[in-house]
């Protein structure tokens, strides 16, 4: 019997390597599907699956296949999972369109394009949400506001810029951890100059990028882009 043209093609169990594909060291999951009983383990893990692979708005594009990798299952298995996630208000399908030039794909074929649901109640995302950036893969937070035990600033300048740059990667780490999107750190110098010479260390700083990361989420708002915004939000300046 032949298939429709319609129907998927799910490859073979022998199609694919059997290690796992490179991943993120965080990504944000709905806090909400941990408490759901009516989520199975394996749709779980699909979910997860899933959001290692979206931007800061819940917006991915990953191949059944790759999914199928990450979680060991063949990937008609993980269509059966997403379609429970679908009904289970989790994520929502998205309309497949031509990809934006900054885009690169990685296989000819049509990928399905999801939106993670945070609330269950999202709305769309505008064109700019969908084309924020992904972080990339395996990408590591910046550790220099971590690094060591010693690392501890008073939050002078010390020694030239070494001390209030900490405080501007330890906003990007923040946000990164947060949230898994890609801020630079540069772009936050001034501020983090500013809030050095007023005595705020870098773990303050690193606390209220991720409390306002997390916070904005919650809201179905994009991560702070600045160490600016956060200083403002957390109430970081002392004069």
């Amino acid at each position: 019997m032949t298939k429709s043209p319609s129907e998927p093609r799910f490859p073979k169990v022998g199609d694919y390597p059997k290690e796992k594909p490179a991943t993120r060291t965080y990504s944000v999951l709905p806090a909400r599907a941990i408490q759901d009983d009516s989520l199975s383990h394996n749709t779980l893990r699909v979910l997860g699956a899933i959001c290692i692979h979206t931007n800061a708005y819940g917006i991915c594009w990953p191949s059944l296949l790759t999914l199928a990798r990450h979680v060991n299952v063949r990937a008609e298995t993980v269509s059966r999972h997403v379609q429970k996630l679908i009904k289970a208000g989790y994520i929502r399908k998205l309309q497949r369109k031509a990809y934006p030039i900054h885009i690169k794909r990685k296989s000819p074929g049509i990928t399905n394009r999801y939106q993670v649901l945070f609330n269950g109640n999202d709305p769309l995302p505008t064109k700019e949400q969908f084309e924020a950036p992904r972080p990339k893969i395996v990408e590591e937070p910046s550790q220099l506001a971590d690094n060591d035990d010693n690392n501890k600033r008073s939050g002078g300048l010390g020694d030239g810029k070494t001390d209030f740059r900490s405080l501007a990667h330890a906003f990007r780490a923040g946000v990164e951890r947060a949230s898994g999107a890609v801020r630079m750190a540069d772009k936050s110098l001034q501020t983090a100059q500013m809030l050095g010479s007023q005595g705020v260390t870098a773990d303050e700083v690193r606390d209220a990028a991720i409390a306002m990361t997390r916070e904005n989420l919650r809201r179905g708002a994009s991560p702070p882009m600045t160490l600016e915004q956060v200083a403002k939000w957390a109430k970081l300046y002392k004069n």
